[in-house]
């Protein structure tokens, strides 16, 4: 199967998004920033897009919940996450899952290219295939 490793990372349960059995949000939020914090958002804002959308996404730890931008769906190839996860451990210090950060940083905070052919793949996995509909 496609996904044997692909892996999600950020679904939190507070965000509309995330999976009802995903960790806190809250509970990720740390005091202060990593000594990788700005590595870590840098890898988040340089996926290659899979999916873009024109929802308007709320800051859910903002009591205004102030609108952070569209959601879209990044990928580095064996790692999916939303565009706001950027906007939550560059303000918020939000802790990711540990191997994930080691994935990026075994990456050298670089998100690797991702060929064509594995961006369709995966977009096919994510929506399905129109003939299987048919």
């Amino acid at each position: 199967m496609i996904f044997d490793s692909f892996r999600f990372v950020g679904d939190f349960r507070e965000l509309e998004y995330g999976s009802p059995d995903g960790p806190s949000i809250r509970a990720a939020v740390r005091t202060a920033a990593s000594e990788y914090e700005g590595d870590l958002v840098r890898y988040l804002r340089a996926g290659t897009t899979l999916v873009a959308t024109p929802s308007a996404v709320p800051d859910v730890l903002s009591e205004s919940a102030a609108f952070i931008g569209g959601l879209h769906l990044f990928t580095d190839g064996q790692w999916l996450w939303y565009s706001d996860l950027a906007h939550y451990v560059g303000l918020y210090h939000v802790a990711l899952d540990p191997a994930f950060v080691e994935h990026a940083r075994s990456n050298n905070w670089t998100v690797p290219q991702v060929s064509d052919e594995r961006v369709e793949e995966m977009v096919t996995w994510l929506i399905g295939d129109e003939n299987e509909l048919g």
